[in-house]
């Protein structure tokens, strides 16, 4: 599944064929759509956004397109000459004067009043939203020691969009890495000083992934990853998808674990648990 970072990088690529522009043709084949067509055609795209792993469109009239790409859902964006090869389940299509954008194959998507966004089954749910500029580690410090966090373990909490929007299962392992955090850590567990440590790898690690393309490692690290012919999903990272690898930075073998059946990677050497 995409997570924040992803979704904030396909709504920069959707906000510049979209944004400014007037939609001269829409089609919502969806079923939550039928009939919503008149909302959109001829409206201008105001503003693309994301929150979390959702994204949203927003429109002139006040309206909102609202999606979650969860694990099928895909954008894509091209000239509107260009043929369409994709053979998915088409959900929306916006057509500009010069683009074509198109939202395939997910199922959590809606048209809702912009004013309304944050009533939102999914969207009123959520916690602090990482990426946000206003989200800084000061606050990531305060979520981890308020009385819904402190005593969950790092490997749930990581994953609770409830308590910190747009995290996911490659983003648990290499933030939890960053910070020396063993997976069954809990706040409750650990000093001040690795607790702001921990907020801290929450930004810069979620940052880093955004600007860099999902790559959490230096970029000397992940050009030493290619020369050493590793594929992309283990060059890209510390831990996530380097199980049974040696460690970047101690050598150790990386061991998967597996919380709720979803898997977590790290080094049983530089996460050493604290319970």
């Amino acid at each position: 599944m995409p997570e924040g970072p992803e979704i904030r990088r396909a709504a920069d690529r959707i906000g510049k064929a979209l944004v400014g522009q007037r939609i001269e043709r829409a089609s919502l084949p969806y079923s939550t759509f039928i009939g919503r067509e008149h909302l959109i055609k001829g409206q201008t795209v105001v503003d693309v956004t994301s929150v979390a792993k959702a994204m949203l469109i927003r429109f002139q009239n006040g309206w909102t397109m609202y999606s979650h790409n969860q694990l099928y859902g895909r954008w894509t964006v091209n000239l509107k000459t260009t043929e369409n090869k994709m053979r998915r389940s088409l959900r929306a299509e916006f057509q500009t004067e010069k683009h074509a954008v198109r939202l395939w194959s997910a199922t959590d998507i809606d048209l809702i009043p912009t004013a309304e966004e944050h009533l939102h089954s999914f969207l009123s749910t959520l916690g602090p939203d990482v990426l946000e500029s206003a989200v800084d580690e000061g606050t990531l410090y305060a979520q981890l020691v308020s009385k819904k966090c402190f005593r969950k373990k790092a490997a749930t909490l990581m994953l609770d969009q409830r308590s910190f929007a747009g995290l996911g299962n490659y983003l648990r392992s290499e933030i939890l890495f960053s910070a020396n955090i063993h997976p069954d850590d809990r706040p409750c567990d650990l000093p001040e000083e690795r607790l702001r440590a921990w907020a801290n790898a929450i930004k810069s690690v979620t940052w880093q992934a955004y600007k860099k393309g999902g790559v959490t490692v230096p970029e000397a690290v992940a050009k030493a990853g290619k020369a050493r012919g590793e594929p992309r999903r283990t060059w890209r990272h510390y831990a996530f998808c380097r199980n049974e690898r040696p460690c970047l930075k101690c050598a150790t073998l990386i061991v998967r674990l597996r919380y709720g059946g979803r898997r977590l990677d790290h080094c049983p050497t530089c996460q050493q648990a604290h319970r």
